[in-house]
């Protein structure tokens, strides 16, 4: 059993009605981490339906421009660039007692080499497998097999991560997987999903 493996959900980039309510299911269903990842008042109303209850597990993304609403609705964690958050460090304590956490995402191995230890929660690195969202945009090469050693933060995959290859992503070292496509090409059996993603971590070995 991997109790330590994170299940990341990512937001669909358009608006659709019911979607507060859904994403309101999921957390309850369990996910620690929900990735906001919304374009203009998208973000903010969906902030203020989920924050007053949810705000530990949300992160934003976007950069400087979502701090001051980070700490204005108690979000904890920003995601952005991966070169971005060392710009974002200077200024992201301002006016707030709590340092917000950041994570970003990358593309390669090389990128991850170059992230300072300990500035990031975790990165994304995508895509894993043919991603289900993006039709065509396909699994990068050696990407899969985690290097051995010692690496500056949590390794969370992404792309085409699904109840038939999360499996493999648990036996490869992984911290986490963070799902999109499978959860919302059809959004009616979103929290259902979830569950079976869930299931599936709790039951496998390692």
């Amino acid at each position: 059993m991997r109790k330590d493996f994170l299940i990341v959900v990512i937001t669909s980039p358009g608006f659709w009605d019911g979607e507060a309510d859904c994403l309101e299911e999921l957390l309850y269903a369990g996910v620690e981490k929900l990735h906001i990842r919304k374009q203009g008042d998208a973000k903010e109303t969906l902030l203020k339906r989920l924050a007053p209850d949810w705000s530990s597990r949300l992160v934003l993304h976007g950069g400087k421009e979502v701090m001051e609403m980070a700490m204005r609705y108690g979000v904890p964690q920003v995601h952005g660039h991966w070169r971005a958050p060392w710009e974002m460090t200077n200024t992201l304590t301002a006016g707030s007692a709590q340092p917000i956490g950041l994570s970003a995402s990358v593309h390669s191995w090389d990128e991850v080499g170059q992230i300072t230890p300990g500035r990031l929660e975790y990165v994304f690195l995508s895509p894993l497998f043919d991603s289900i969202s993006k039709p065509g945009y396909m699994a990068g090469a050696g990407l899969l097999k985690r290097p051995k050693g010692v690496t500056p933060c949590k390794l969370i995959g992404l792309g085409g991560i699904g109840q038939h290859t999360i499996g493999q992503v648990i036996d490869h070292g992984w911290d986490g997987a963070a799902v999109l496509g499978y959860i919302w090409e059809k959004p009616e059996l979103a929290v259902e999903r979830f569950k079976t993603l869930k299931a599936i971590v709790e039951g496998h070995g390692g």
